[in-house]
């Protein structure tokens, strides 16, 4: 899923076994590959070289250590998140209702298919490990949320009670997210789908009667 197209070719002598047009790139998608397979604690740079073909200090030209390259891949993370919420809004048939629906249904989707990214970009690695890159990736994500709960309860999108009612919002799919990753829900597809637009929908609603 996150394949990056790299050029290679054989270099002589000694140094990185392959040349890559982008390599920063390449160790990032190969990266994440990584992490869903061996989660935070298994990842490990000599082997994300060993993967992508090249020597171990080529990788430390581009992230100066696993955290850093954490931090590359919560912030990526964040961006495709960002984009697949937005995608999902402008790509749902259908009123307010059913495009917040949609998106918050692909929430809990982008968590499960994505569990240890997911886990990476909102656990405790990324409140230690801040950067401007990555509180900037993490704040566009968030103002995505707070402009689609705003349209959906009918507040200024940049009021302070469209943030409060995105926080609120965010509860809703976040725990459901982490209820399913640590397997206290039945993990029938259309089951959980089902829940989750169920409770969306009654939060909707008491939104809509408290204002």
């Amino acid at each position: 899923m996150y394949t990056v197209s790299t050029s290679k070719r054989k270099t002589a002598g000694h140094g990185d076994r392959y040349h890559h047009g982008n390599l920063r790139e390449a160790l990032l998608a190969e990266g994440m590959n990584l992490l869903e397979e061996a989660g935070e604690s298994g990842f490990s740079l000599r082997e994300l070289a060993r993967r992508v073909g090249v020597t171990a200090n080529a990788v430390y030209r581009h992230f100066a250590n696993k955290e850093a390259l954490l931090m590359g891949l919560a912030v990526q993370g964040f961006e495709l998140f960002s984009a697949n919420q937005m995608r999902t809004w402008q790509q749902t048939e259908g009123d307010v209702d059913e495009r917040f629906l949609a998106t918050g249904g692909s929430y809990v989707r982008f968590a499960r298919q994505h569990p240890a990214l997911f886990r990476l970009m909102f656990g405790r690695f990324a409140a230690e490990h801040r950067s401007a890159e990555l509180d900037a990736a993490s704040q566009t994500a968030f103002a995505t949320l707070q402009q689609g709960v705003a349209v959906a309860v009918g507040l200024p999108a940049e009021s302070r009670s469209a943030m409060l009612a995105a926080y609120s919002a965010w509860a809703v799919v976040h725990g459901f997210s982490h209820l399913i990753l640590d397997g206290q829900m039945d993990d029938e597809t259309e089951e959980l789908e089902a829940v989750v637009e169920a409770s969306l929908r009654q939060w909707v609603s008491a939104r809509r009667q408290a204002r």
